[in-house]
C-alpha cells in the first residue's frame, strides 16, 4: 500500500513540475516585447521597442526585421524608416548593422566578436513616416507590433499608443495566427493613451496587431495630394515601363512596318515614280483576276510574297519551273514491295548550262546535278536540306533587290522579335524584383498577356514597297483565279494555262484545288512531267503528291530528328497592419 501512495505522490509532483521542466528546456526566448508608439503631428510614428531576451546558448545578439514596403491597393507603398538607435537599459549604444533585404530593413544587433549566455535587454528606437491612414469618417493607426517573422518565441507582448495631436475614439487588437484572431488580447484607453497586452506565446506565423481610431478632425498634418502623387510616382515609376515593349513594337510597325502603296488603284502599274502613301490600316481588296503567270516574279518569289516567308513549297515550285523551262525532266518511279508501292522521283538534266536563269533557279539547277546528270529524290534526301535553306535566303535577297521588300523579311522579323523579347524580359525582371515580394502580381500578368500580341506585331514588321504591294495584289489575284476556277470559262487554252501556272499554284498553296480541277476536266499533266502508269497514279495525285513528297524529302534534316490598405475596424486580423516584421538570434 505504501508503494502505491509513493507512486501517486511522485506522479503528482511530476505533473506540477512539468511546465517548469518544459520551460527550462527552451534554449532561447523573448520574455517581454514592449512597444511604445508616439503618433506625431506629421502622421509619423516614433517607436521605442524594449526586447527582453534570454538564452542558454552562446549568442552574439538578435535580428530585427522591420518592413518598409507594403502592398497598398495593388501598388507599392513605402514607409521610410529613419533615426534608428539601439541601446541597453542604461542608454549605452549597442553595435548593429543595417541592411535592406527585399521589403525589410534588417538590423543585425550585437558584437560579432563577442558572445554571451543569459539575459539581454535591447531598446530599439526608430521613426516611421506617414503611418496614419485617412478614411471618410475617421483617421486610423493599424499597426503590427511584433510581426509574424520571429524565429524566437515571445512569451508576453505589450504596446502603448499615445498622441498629443488627436484624441483616441476607439481601439481594438488582433492576436494569434496571421489572418485570424484568437480574441485573447486585452486593451484599455482614454483620450490620449491606449494600452494593449497579450500574455500568450507568439511564435513564427503569429502576430500582435493593434488598431487605434482617431476622429476626422485632428491636428494631424497629412501630406497633400500632390505630395502623395509624387511619392507614388517615386516608388511605382517602374509600372510605366510595363507597356513599353508592346508600345515600342506598335510604333515601329506604324513608322517602318506598314506597307507602302501607290495612290493609283491600278495594281498593274509598276512605275516607281508614281505618288505613294503608307498603306491604311484596312486596305480594301483590289485583287484582280489574273490569267497568266506573273512576269516580274518567279513562282517561289510569288509564294514568299503572299505570306512574307519562304516555305518549302516555294523551293519545290522553283524546281517545277526548271522543268517547265526544259532545263530538267521529272519522272515518277514506282516499285512494288510486298503490298506496298514505293515512289521516287527522278531528275534528268536536259541542258548543260544554267545561263539566263534567275539566281535561285540557277543555284538549284547546279546543286541538283552535282552528283551527275541523273539523280533522284532518295539520293538527295538527308543532304539537300542545306541547299533548301540557302535557296530560301536567295529568294528573300532577290525580293529585296527587286525592291519588293525594304529589308529581308527574316532579318527584320528576327530583329523585331529578339528586341521585343529582350525588352519584355528586362521589364519582367525589374517588376518581379520590386513587386513580387509584396504579393503584387498583376504587372507580371499584364506582361505575359501582352507577349503574344507583341510577338505577332514583331512578326509582321516586314515592309513591302509600293511595287511590292502591287505584286502582292497580283499574286493574290492569281491565287483567287485558280481557287475559284475562273480560268475554266475565261481561258481558252486551258492546257497552256495549266502548264505555265502549275509552279505558281504550288507556291501559292492552291495546287490541290488546281489538280482536282484538272481531274474533272480530264486534263493530262504538262508535258514536262512524265508518268509511267496513269492507271495507278492519276493526274490529280501526281500533281499534288509531287509537291508534298518532294518538299518533305528534300528538306529532311537527319540531325534534327528525334530531339494591405483596409481599415482595422472592418474585419481586421492579426498581421493586417503596417509595421511588424520579425526577428531572430545569431
Amino acid at each position: 500500500m505504501r508503494s502505491f501512495f509513493r507512486i501517486v505522490l511522485l506522479g503528482c509532483v511530476l505533473v506540477l513540475l512539468a511546465p517548469r521542466v518544459a520551460l527550462a528546456q527552451v534554449a532561447e526566448e523573448i520574455t517581454l516585447f514592449d512597444s511604445n508608439i508616439t503618433v506625431n503631428q506629421d502622421t509619423s510614428l516614433t517607436i521605442l521597442e524594449t526586447i527582453e531576451y534570454t538564452t542558454t546558448l552562446q549568442k552574439h545578439g538578435i535580428y530585427r526585421y522591420v518592413p518598409v514596403s507594403y502592398n497598398k491597393d495593388g501598388v507599392k507603398e513605402v514607409l521610410r524608416i529613419s533615426d534608428i538607435e539601439v541601446t541597453d537599459t542604461d542608454g549605452s549604444r549597442i553595435e548593429y548593422e543595417r541592411s535592406l533585404q527585399g521589403a525589410f530593413v534588417t538590423l543585425k544587433i550585437g558584437d560579432p566578436d563577442k558572445t554571451f549566455t543569459g539575459d539581454r535587454t535591447y531598446q530599439i528606437s526608430y521613426r516611421v513616416e506617414r503611418a496614419v491612414n485617412q478614411f471618410e469618417d475617421h483617421n486610423e493607426l493599424y499597426w503590427d507590433i511584433t510581426g509574424e517573422g520571429w524565429k524566437v518565441p515571445i512569451r508576453e507582448a505589450t504596446a502603448t499608443v499615445t498622441s498629443e495631436f488627436a484624441s483616441i475614439e476607439k481601439i481594438d487588437c488582433f492576436t494569434g495566427k496571421v489572418g485570424s484572431s484568437d480574441g485573447l488580447c486585452e486593451f484599455v484607453f482614454d483620450d490620449g493613451k491606449a494600452l494593449f497586452s497579450y500574455n500568450e506565446a507568439i511564435t513564427y506565423g503569429s502576430n500582435f496587431t493593434v488598431v487605434v481610431g482617431f476622429p476626422k478632425e485632428t491636428q494631424f498634418l497629412f501630406p497633400t495630394q500632390t505630395q502623395l502623387f509624387f511619392l507614388w510616382l517615386k516608388y511605382n515609376w517602374i509600372l510605366f515601363l510595363v507597356p513599353v515593349p508592346l508600345l515600342s513594337m506598335c510604333i515601329w510597325w506604324f513608322k517602318r512596318g506598314r506597307d507602302i502603296q501607290f495612290v493609283s488603284s491600278n495594281v498593274f502599274s509598276m512605275d516607281p515614280s508614281q505618288p505613294k502613301k503608307m498603306r491604311p490600316f484596312q486596305l480594301r481588296a483590289r485583287e484582280p483576276f489574273v490569267y497568266e503567270p506573273l512576269k516580274d516574279l518567279t513562282p517561289g518569289e510569288a509564294g514568299a510574297l503572299i505570306d512574307e516567308k519562304v516555305d518549302t513549297e516555294d523551293i519545290v515550285a522553283e524546281i517545277l519551273e526548271l522543268a517547265r523551262k526544259k532545263y530538267l525532266k521529272l519522272e515518277l518511279l514506282e516499285k512494288k514491295r510486298f503490298f506496298k508501292t514505293i515512289r521516287d522521283y527522278q531528275f534528268t538534266q536536259l541542258r548543260k548550262t544554267s545561263a539566263g536563269l534567275p539566281e535561285v533557279q540557277k543555284y538549284l539547277f547546279e546543286e541538283l546535278f552535282k552528283l551527275g546528270e541523273v539523280t533522284t529524290v532518295s539520293m538527295l534526301k538527308g543532304s539537300f536540306y542545306r541547299v533548301m535553306n540557302t535557296a530560301k535566303s536567295k529568294i528573300e535577297t532577290s525580293l529585296v533587290q527587286k525592291k519588293v521588300f525594304t529589308q529581308k523579311p527574316t532579318t527584320v522579323r528576327g530583329k523585331g522579335i529578339a528586341l521585343y523579347v529582350l525588352m519584355d524580359v528586362a521589364v519582367m525582371s525589374l517588376t518581379i524584383g520590386i513587386f513580387v515580394p509584396l504579393g503584387i502580381f498583376w504587372p507580371m500578368l499584364f506582361i505575359l498577356l501582352q507577349l503574344p500580341l507583341g510577338i505577332f506585331i514583331a512578326y509582321n514588321l516586314p515592309q513591302k514597297t509600293a511595287i511590292g504591294t502591287n505584286l502582292w495584289l497580283q499574286s493574290r489575284g492569281l491565287k483567287k483565279t485558280i481557287t475559284y476556277g475562273k480560268w475554266r470559262e475565261e481561258v481558252k487554252e486551258k492546257n497552256l494555262f495549266i502548264e505555265e501556272v502549275l509552279p505558281f499554284a504550288v507556291a501559292l498553296g492552291v495546287v490541290n484545288k488546281l489538280s482536282k480541277d484538272m481531274k474533272k476536266l480530264n486534263i493530262q499533266p504538262p508535258e514536262y512531267l512524265h508518268t509511267t502508269n496513269l492507271t495507278t497514279w492519276n493526274t490529280s495525285q501526281f500533281v499534288s503528291g509531287f509537291s508534298q513528297e518532294v518538299g518533305t524529302s528534300l528538306s529532311y534534316n537527319p540531325s534534327s530528328s528525334g530531339s494591405s490598405g483596409g481599415s482595422g475596424f472592418s474585419g481586421g486580423s492579426s498581421g493586417g497592419g503596417g509595421g511588424g516584421g520579425g526577428g531572430g538570434s545569431w
